[in-house]
């Protein structure tokens, strides 16, 4: 038998015994008992990884996944991380897609439809380096392929500064 879905405000609600199998996949948020809230990125996920069956999945995706521009960007990102084991969810609020359990990532997405300036970049890992989580830049190139580099906002070290001066003038490193 089929779960409940429903779509409520950008977010799908699971209502059903499948509920507590998404819980415990890290997806979601339990709204009581055989009941979840899966956010756009979450409920596209688990429509396209088949945890959640649904006769309607195409149309309910088209919808989730029209929420924003950048969605496909995001997804990639989202989806890569939930493939690799992770637990993760996007933040609305810091706009970023963050690892809670673990080592506490931000996973900064860029892409064509996200674009940013270098120090736009710099602000936004320093916020997540602040507040304790580590930043991550999460570039989508144009096939859907995310490559993940860490960012800091800390200057280089005098010594690393040198080194590459030295390097950059035809100078030997030690």
């Amino acid at each position: 038998m089929e779960d409940s879905v429903t779509l409520e405000g950008g977010a799908l609600v699971i209502n059903g015994v499948g509920a507590s199998a998404l819980i415990e996949a890290g997806l979601g948020e339990p709204l009581g008992a055989n009941s979840v809230r899966l956010e756009a990125l979450e409920g596209v996920y688990a429509l396209l990884k088949g945890r959640i069956l649904s006769s309607n999945a195409p149309e309910l995706i088209r919808r989730l996944s029209d929420s924003r521009p950048d969605f496909w960007a995001l997804y990639a990102v989202f989806s890569d991380l939930a493939n690799q084991g992770k637990r993760v969810s996007f933040d609305s609020e810091v706009d970023a897609i963050l690892q809670r359990e673990g080592e506490k990532r931000s996973y900064l997405v860029l892409s064509v439809d996200t674009p940013m300036t270098l120090a736009d970049i710099i602000a936004r890992a320093s916020k997540f380096e602040e507040v304790g989580w580590t930043p991550v830049l999460a570039i989508v190139d144009e096939h859907g392929t995310p490559i993940y580099y860490s960012v800091s906002s800390r200057p280089p070290s005098i010594e690393r500064s040198v080194r590459a001066k030295d390097v950059g003038e035809g100078r030997p490193s030690s």
